[in-house]
């Protein structure tokens, strides 16, 4: 298990949240950089306290649900990575 940050919209309230939560990183299939939020960053549409500089990761799960987290793809590969092979 590893806990990470996950970047979500919510259409109730029309903003961006962030919240930690805790993901099985067996269940992970892949981890790839997401351009996508980066630009919404850039932008200034996340909260605040994220670094100007902050990078995004997209996961995909076995189940096919895809989440956003922060954090570049290595750096989330490293994480789930250590706790798989110690």
């Amino acid at each position: 298990m590893i806990k990470l940050v996950e970047i979500s919209y919510t259409n109730h309230s029309d903003q961006y949240r962030l919240q930690e939560i805790v993901v099985n990183s067996t269940h992970i299939v892949s981890i790839r950089e997401d351009a996508e939020t980066a630009g919404i960053h850039a932008k200034g549409w996340l909260p605040e306290g994220l670094h100007e500089a902050q990078q995004f990761s997209k996961i995909m799960f076995t189940n096919g649900k895809e989440i956003v987290v922060v954090g570049n793809p290595d750096t989330i590969g490293a994480k789930a990575k250590n706790i798989l092979h110690g």
